[in-house]
């Protein structure tokens, strides 16, 4: 959405930390609906195509010059009540879409305007790829 108005009332449902977001121009709600996929017994295909579609908005955003951030800090109940979202949808993450700033915004935690400065250190292949079986410990890891 980039209505001003639902932009502002959906300011309401973002989580403490995430107020950084209230400067994008766009929120890009994804959700999923179970019934309109491939259901196989258990498995839930529905999740998996909508992540590959959610990083695909958000390579082609990059390609666009802009940020696209996807955020878990949200509150789903009030996103589902401001955009009138059915019960049988769920809301699976907010994407946050704008363009870079010039300078680093002041409501970020330090921790936050470190990591502009720097990207994050990721975990290394080895705490999460597993050959020919799978490892509850693997070596190097942070557990």
């Amino acid at each position: 959405m980039y209505d001003p108005e639902v932009l502002k009332r959906m300011h309401g449902a973002l989580s403490k930390g995430n107020e950084w977001a209230r400067d994008a121009s766009m929120i890009v709600v994804v959700f999923g609906v179970k019934e309109y996929d491939c259901l196989i017994k258990e498995r839930e295909y529905y999740l998996f195509d909508t992540g590959m579609g959610t990083a695909f908005l958000i390579l082609r955003a990059t390609e666009l010059g802009l940020v696209a951030h996807p955020i878990a800090g949200y509150k789903p109940a009030l996103v589902e009540e401001i955009l009138g979202i059915p019960e049988e949808v769920m809301v699976i993450t907010l994407v946050i879409v704008g363009k870079h700033a010039k300078t680093i915004s002041p409501v970020l935690s330090e921790w936050q305007a470190e990591s502009e400065k720097e990207r994050p250190q990721r975990k290394s292949l080895i705490e999460f790829v597993h050959h020919n079986h799978y490892h509850a410990e693997q070596e190097g890891s942070s557990k």
